[in-house]
């Protein structure tokens, strides 16, 4: 904050600019709300989905607000006797990744050149950033989460140098953003953010504020130990900090506060804005830029891209007063693991069978739950069970019950799985000592349907017609049959998932336990936290496919027909032989099979303790969510552990953010005395119909009467000579708007009966804000 502040002429025409937009309703939609005023003069916010923690300016305190907006002490800074901004940041899963690591959830604050660490409560020095910083003030703090500064802290000095700091402390400078060659030298440097790799041409980079020039500038990782600075990539009045929004986004205690921002001096409040306001329509990933100061209720800009351009456009009125920090809920800090009370001790036997009645596995019986105290630290248990000793033979399997669904602040814990009972058995054959193809882990299914293999067919039906993509799902021929590897269809990112967006072949997913981050999460490698399946490498008895479509916001899975029951009869002509039933033999509903994992290709490290965690859908889907089985055993890799040191399971590398859609042209229609064109708007905000130019033949169709848009009459000057290009529309702006996902008709009217070829006619149709191609032709 500073006590006077400087209006240059960049920032009346800006602020110009920003009031225009006001007049005119150019506005993202967003609805913050005041969330607690017990925090005095709130400055530095720092978020998870257990834990807000907020710093005051004129003391040394550090405040965690619970869900309810009451505000007790979290920590207490050492003093500098003045009134000092103080900004946090919360160490992410991704840390862990560092060299040296960082703690998973351990808090870290700047006060002035020093960056302090709170642990379990104690207040500790934890990096000095003099001399290449000597500012006592302004300092911003964040995380690496996408690796290209190697999971490391960020930390910006107002000055104008930027450092990176790992997991011991140990300080890097690695730019001065105002140094020659740079135009500008000098500013006032705050919150900075590593951007999505992808995001533009400046994905993957630091991107820092400058509040005194309006600016936002980059640092980019040439990983040769350089790195290249470029100055006013954007600008943004009064820029105050740069926020990357989550992919997905989540939030702290309930969906209405996903994203918080302080004011400090007007009202001292921190505000909170909805779940809704960044996934309706869905914006994870993208930027937000917010304001110290300038004309209160002026906008908060939206940065998106198409991969070559960045986009501006306004979030919503900036809140009035001096905001200073701001967070995300950052989905990527985890919360506690559930802890689980086993009921019975369990005995590794040959077969692991899941039963509904299961007898020897651990039952769920407490949720996280975050209670505001004064360290307000979460520590991840680990589910109680047996430890297996390395072994070889039949026995190398343990018991383990998921956890899955409880409530926290990742929306994928809650999905609930309602088909379960289908896992009828596991085996792992480590050698030949064991009935069953040696080397392998083995899964066996059955049910009154037989189970899906894949999505072979992804439709998309919108106002222009239904499109698809096919993809190839190994038929189950003959049947029972068997198939070595399966193709099981549509991946993940191409759709061939549920409604709840789970991988619908079986999958396998992996987390070692015995190293971070399985070691302190040993959920860490579920698809509820980001894994990545594995589909089997074999599969045997009896499957088949299924088609995904999505309408709208109404997405359906719907599974081939049946083939004929095989029961446990898993044999067939095929390209290898199934492994034994389990004994005793599991219960039989129809329809079984087998998947087979190579366990040479899971890359598992001997002496390691891995927890395989299975999904499995079966062949009717027709409960809300989708129908869906879990499974989870405990596995050691038999052998010696190597003594180099292991490398941790990776952190699943986030989804880059999808392209901006574009507003297609489609639909074509020609008969009567009308020309139709249907218009889709696949961008992410509403678009309103500015300008049009359309060719057609004059013989037969004669002059062009009318134009409409819906039913709304936008143009009806009697044109001639074959061709119109006009900007002057009737109607008012929402009667030419068309909302973000929505379809709308123009009908060009003609004084005869028109020439049926659609191919005739040719034209463009401008919108604004636009999209990545404008105007869009047809």
């Amino acid at each position: 904050m500073k006590k006077r502040t400087k209006i240059t002429l960049r920032t009346k025409i800006y602020l110009t600019i920003v009031a225009l937009l006001a007049l005119t309703g150019v506005f993202y939609a967003s609805n913050p709300s005041p969330f607690t005023g017990q925090v005095p003069f709130p400055t530095g916010a720092a978020a998870a989905p257990d834990l807000l923690l907020v710093s005051e300016y004129c003391s040394e305190n550090i405040a965690t607000v619970d869900c309810n907006g009451t505000a007790s002490v979290f920590a207490t800074m050492p003093g500098f006797g003045s009134c000092r901004e103080k900004y946090i940041t919360i160490a992410p899963l991704q840390s862990e990744n560092a060299v040296p690591p960082f703690t998973r959830r351990d808090v870290f604050v700047t006060e002035g050149p020093q960056v302090f660490k709170i642990s379990g409560g104690a207040v500790t020095l934890f990096a000095d950033l003099t001399p290449g910083c000597t500012s006592s003030d302004h300092n911003g703090i964040t995380f690496d989460h996408f690796g290209t500064f190697g999971n490391d802290m960020i930390v910006s000095c107002k000055e104008g140098t930027v450092f990176r700091v790992n997991g011991i402390g140990a300080v890097t400078q690695i730019a001065d953003v105002f140094a020659p060659p740079g135009v500008l030298n000098d500013g006032e440097i705050e919150g900075p953010a590593v951007v999505p790799q992808g995001f533009g041409p400046h994905g993957g980079e630091i991107w820092v504020a400058d509040e005194e020039n309006n600016a936002v500038h980059t640092i980019k990782n040439n990983n040769n130990g350089t790195y290249t600075v470029t100055q006013s990539i954007l600008s943004h009045v009064s820029a105050e900090g740069v926020f990357v929004i989550p992919n997905p986004p989540c939030f702290f205690c309930a969906p209405d506060k996903a994203f918080f921002q302080t004011e400090q001096q007007m009202f001292q409040l921190v505000w909170k804005y909805p779940l809704s306001d960044f996934t309706v329509p869905p914006i994870g990933g993208n930027v937000l830029l917010n304001s110290e100061s300038g004309a209160d209720f002026a906008d908060t800009s939206l940065v998106t891209t198409d991969g070559t351009n960045y986009f501006q456009s306004s979030f919503g009125p900036r809140i009035g007063g001096i905001n200073e920090g701001a967070s995300f809920v950052d989905c990527d800090v985890p919360t506690a693991t559930p802890t689980s009370t086993p009921t019975a001790t369990f005995t590794p036997t040959a077969t692991f069978t899941p039963t509904a009645t299961s007898t020897a596995t651990a039952t769920s019986t407490a949720t996280a739950t975050s209670t505001a105290t004064a360290t307000a630290t979460a520590t991840s248990t680990s589910t109680p069970t047996p430890t297996p000793t390395p072994t070889t033979g039949c026995s190398p399997l343990a018991s383990c019950t998921p956890p899955y669904p409880f409530v926290s602040g990742n929306p994928r814990t809650n999905i609930a799985f309602n088909e379960s009972e289908v896992l009828r058995a596991f085996r792992a054959v480590v050698d030949a000592a064991c009935a069953g193809q040696p080397g392998t882990l083995q899964m066996f299914y059955n049910d009154e349907h037989a189970m899906t293999l894949g999505v072979r067919r992804v439709e998309t039906i919108t106002c222009l017609g239904t499109t698809g993509t096919d993809y190839v799902v190994s038929p189950n021929v003959p049947s029972p049959g068997s198939t070595a590897p399966p193709l099981t269809g549509a991946t993940e990112a191409q759709g061939g998932v549920d409604t709840s967006g789970r991988p619908m072949f079986p999958a396998l997913f992996i987390t070692d336990t015995s190293v971070p981050p399985g070691s302190s999460n040993e959920l860490a490698g579920d698809w509820q936290f980001g894994g990545t399946g594995r589909p089997p490498d074999a599969v045997f008895g009896t499957w088949k496919a299924a088609v995904r479509t999505v309408n709208g916001n109404t997405v359906t899975v719907t599974p081939d027909a049946d083939p004929a029951k095989n029961n446990w009869n898993l044999d067939g002509a095929g390209v290898t032989q199934p492994d034994p039933i389990p004994t005793p033999t599991p219960t039989n509903e129809g329809y079984g099979a087998e998947c087979r994992w190579n366990l040479a290709s899971l890359n598992l490290i001997p002496g390691h303790r891995y927890r395989f965690y299975f999904m499995v859908h079966d062949g009717d889907q027709n409960k809300v969510g989708g129908d869906a089985g879990q499974a989870c055993v405990y596995f050691t890799m038999p052998g010696p552990e190597p003594t180099a040191t292991p490398t941790p399971t990776p952190t699943a590398t986030p989804t880059p953010t999808a392209t901006p859609g574009l507003i297609v042209a489609g639909g074509k229609t020609a008969s009567g005395k009308t020309f139709t064109v249907t218009f889709q708007n696949g961008t992410a905000v509403s678009q309103v119909l500015t300008g049009l130019s359309i060719n057609w033949p004059q013989v037969p169709n004669g002059n062009l009467k009318t134009i409409k848009m819906g039913g709304t009459t936008i143009f009806n000057t009697s044109t001639g000579g074959g061709t119109l290009t006009t900007s002057s529309l009737l109607g008012t702006t929402a009667q030419r708007t068309i909302a973000a996902g929505s379809c709308a008709t123009l009908t060009f009217t003609f004084t005869n009966n028109v020439d049926t070829d659609e191919t005739h006619y040719s034209g463009s149709a401008t919108f604004a804000p636009g999209g990545p191609v404008n105007p869009v032709p047809f």
